[in-house]
């Protein structure tokens, strides 16, 4: 929907000729906005959705000294609305932010709870000198911070903190990112700058200067349902899917070829009918792709259907231009091809639904065989470990590198917690760290074409459906050993398309990668250009880089734990040379 962004006036930093909206402006190109006192700015670019007038510009200020940024959408704000009317202060506009304001100024921190949406906001109360963010309960929209003491700055993305403080490599979280492709909990790979993670809020104090941080939602639901009720789920399904359509720009669907967005293609026929545009990707030359399943769901409701071919040259021509947008090295290849559907979409909608989100919540990857009964924290920790340290520490200087002792970060805390939170710890876990990295890159690639992406199948109500049933009503192995996933999704799939998939392997949306890196020439010559520009980056071994360099200029096939190495480098110095 938007880009936030705020800071403080205590030092130099209010000396800067530079603006956080216009640094934002590709996330809300339709207008820009700020408001400031002696202690503090608040900026923010706007993406029209709801209420499309100007009366929905922020920062919003209906009460003096009492403002808001706000990025997201509160999906019951109709409900909501109706709930919190005043008869002795009418509504002055018909958007979902005027909404989250009122209840701001009413019911402060309280009205979280009340909230059913995906939202990132600022709200800075004048009288308390105080400046209150909060993050949706499962990260759909991201948050960053810093903080010295002194100032305070955040914002939707990276980029517009660093503009102040610099753009510096946390060399501490290397060795995390090299284990895992991504860092977690509250750091990220640019030093000083933190993400506020899902679920929780922040405090900051101007006249202090302290900052409190805390954990406003916590979804521990114990796994009580022993049967599903399947008109309850469908009925969830279908209202969420209404809330998700709200909107006064136009909407379309992106359709990956699962049974996910095509539930979703479902209701959203019946509701607005066939006058919808979808989208998908084409990977040409590749065993996973499923741009003709997309193509038959929307050939059957009637879409316009955009058909989006993606190939190794795609693949190459993007990748330098979407880490500028991603902000830190990019951990999932599938972001790419993200970037192109959504440089396409724009071209036709403003807002996207998309399926992300249910095979979190109904239980439908692979791995969750391999992760359902873990009890110690130890190997909870180690969930989508992408390489062992011992064959990666050898491409970097040891003698910079921090914490090559304890390469899991904040994992182990975060572990911890969740392993001591019964049946649904594991998917809390998992809603943390693996969801949380899958969420930023459809933020971050949407929004670098100002397109809005929502995910129906992150209702509140249809996640906590799905955390409270027992394990077995969702997912288990049969006589024959085979895994039956996602079993009532799998179910509601059968009776809408009479076509049952329960037996079919989950191909899910994936690039290529590693078939590329070993048979496409240009992208091996892509990668060792890379890789041949690591002289000034004193954290690497530029002796260990050059041998990969020479294998890569060879014919010779790469090891599987090679293929992920060159992935890793090549991402962490597309990232230096972006930043530098």
């Amino acid at each position: 929907m938007c880009g936030i962004f705020g800071i403080t006036k205590k030092t130099e930093f209010q000396e800067m000729d530079v603006s956080g909206s216009t640094l934002l402006c590709h996330r809300g190109p339709d207008n820009e906005g700020n408001w400031e006192n002696e202690d503090i700015k608040f900026e923010h670019s706007r993406l029209a959705i709801i209420d499309l007038t100007d009366a929905g510009n922020q920062p919003f200020e209906l009460t003096k000294g009492k403002v808001l940024v706000f990025n997201g959408e509160i999906y019951n704000f109709q409900e909501l609305r109706n709930k919190w009317n005043d008869d002795n202060q009418p509504w002055e506009t018909n958007s979902d932010t005027e909404v989250l304001y009122r209840g701001l100024v009413t019911k402060g921190s309280e009205c979280l709870d009340e909230l059913n949406g995906m939202f990132a906001f600022g709200y800075y109360n004048s009288n308390t000198n105080k400046i209150f963010l909060a993050r949706d309960r499962y990260g759909i929209k991201p948050l960053y911070y810093y903080h010295d003491g002194l100032d305070f700055i955040f914002a939707s993305e990276q980029k517009a903190i660093a503009r102040f403080i610099g753009w510096n490599p946390e060399l501490n979280n290397l060795s995390e990112y090299s284990v895992f492709k991504y860092v977690s909990g509250n750091k990220t790979t640019i030093k000083n700058i933190f993400e506020l993670e899902p679920g929780h809020a922040a405090e900051y104090d101007v006249s202090s200067g302290e900052l409190k941080i805390w954990r406003w939602y916590d979804f521990v639901k114990d796994r009580t349902e022993e049967r599903i009720d399947y008109q309850k789920l469908e009925k969830i399904i279908s209202e969420s899917v209404k809330r998700h359509l709200i909107s006064d720009a136009p909407v379309g669907i992106q359709l990956s070829g699962g049974i996910d967005s095509s539930i979703l293609a479902w209701h959203i026929n019946k509701i607005k009918g066939n006058n919808i545009k979808s989208f998908s990707i084409k990977f040409l030359d590749s065993r996973y792709d499923e741009s003709e399943e997309a193509a038959q769901t929307a050939k059957k409701f009637n879409f316009e259907h955009h058909s989006i071919p993606f190939s190794v040259t795609d693949f190459i021509e993007i990748w330098p231009k979407s880490i500028k947008f991603f902000d830190e090295p990019i951990n999932h290849p599938h972001t790419l091809p993200l970037f192109k559907l959504y440089q396409v979409a724009k071209e036709h909608v403003k807002v996207l639904l998309s399926g992300e989100g249910a095979d979190e919540v109904f239980l439908g990857y692979e791995h969750h065989k391999e992760i359902l009964d873990i009890t110690d924290f130890k190997d909870l920790r180690n969930f989508s470990k992408f390489l062992d340290f011992d064959l990666i520490k050898e491409f970097l200087n040891m003698d910079l590198i921090g914490n090559t002792n304890d390469y899991w970060g904040n994992k182990t805390k975060s572990a911890k917690y969740w392993i001591s939170k019964g049946s649904t710890g594991i998917s809390g876990y998992e809603f943390h760290h693996h969801l949380n990295t899958l969420l930023n890159r459809i933020d971050k690639m949407s929004m670098a074409h100002s397109v809005e992406v929502r995910t129906p199948f992150l209702d509140n109500e249809l996640v906590e459906f799905g955390l409270k049933q027992n394990i077995s009503n969702l997912f288990k192995f049969t006589e024959n050993n085979i895994t039956k996933r996602k079993i009532p999704l799998m179910k509601i799939h059968k009776k809408l398309f009479n076509v049952d998939f329960s037996d079919k392997a989950k191909i899910g949306f994936r690039v290529p990668f590693d078939e590329w890196i070993q048979n496409k020439i240009e992208l091996r010559k892509f990668c060792s250009t890379v890789l041949s520009n690591t002289d000034k980056y004193e954290e690497l071994n530029h002796n260990k880089i050059k041998d990969m360099r020479y294998k890569l200029q060879s014919d010779k096939i790469l090891e599987n734990y090679e293929v992920r190495i060159v992935w890793l480098l090549t991402n962490y110095l597309l990232w230096r040379k972006s930043t530098s």
